[in-house]
């Protein structure tokens, strides 16, 4: 059996845009579905970014944890693949991120999973933010109305440090898009199309 690790932010985890609360079947649940032989580990946090630390907030710096789990040992053991997406939260009006320097922080993670033995990595760009996000009571307090357009650039510098870093590489945005309640996270549909896209990458992948 091969086991897929998924790591990501809110959108990995399942964050309701109607309640805040947690979705019963996220894309990784989805996915294990998809792929009744492989082993589906879920690594998503609410507000973790790649590689930074949020206000008054411990614990979203994912980089920071990926490497300490890392340096813990164990965590790559088993994994045939790994599939990172993360960006969103680089883009919160605390930071002042550019697509590539995200794509530097998930090269960070590439080369630091390969020296701990891990597999495969398949690098995401997450999917859009919509001007949705600048309306709404939470959201337009965290993003800015830079945050949409930023968010777009994410696809073509991941492509390009994929490519760079022999990763494998698929842009969200093309399968699956943010609610119109909140701009940023995805309704169930939209889980079910992504988790789909992914299925069959992963399928490419492992041949």
């Amino acid at each position: 059996m091969k086991k897929i690790m998924c790591f990501g932010d809110s959108n990995t985890w399942g964050h309701n845009p109607v309640d805040f609360s947690k979705l019963e079947r996220p894309w990784p649940v989805v996915l294990g579905g998809l792929l009744p032989d492989c082993e589906i580990i879920s690594e998503g946090v609410c507000g973790r970014t790649t590689h930074m630390d949020l206000p008054d907030e411990e614990g979203k710096n994912g980089w920071e944890y990926f490497r300490q789990r890392l340096d813990a040992g164990g965590f790559a053991d088993g994994v045939d693949l790994l599939i990172i997406m993360l960006g969103t939260n680089d883009v919160l009006k605390y930071f002042d991120c550019s697509a590539e320097e995200s794509a530097s922080a998930i090269a960070e993670y590439i080369c630091a999973w390969r020296a701990h033995g891990g597999k495969d990595v398949l690098v995401v760009s997450p999917i859009y933010i919509t001007e949705r996000a600048l309306e709404h009571p939470t959201f337009k307090e965290l993003y800015t109305e830079k945050s949409p357009e930023m968010s777009r650039m994410f696809a073509g510098a991941y492509k390009a440090m994929a490519e760079r870093e022999r990763a494998y590489f698929m842009d969200a945005a093309r399968f699956a898009k943010a609610s119109d309640i909140d701009g940023i996270h995805m309704v169930p549909e939209e889980h079910e199309k992504l988790a789909g896209a992914v299925a069959l990458r992963v399928k490419e992948i492992f041949g």
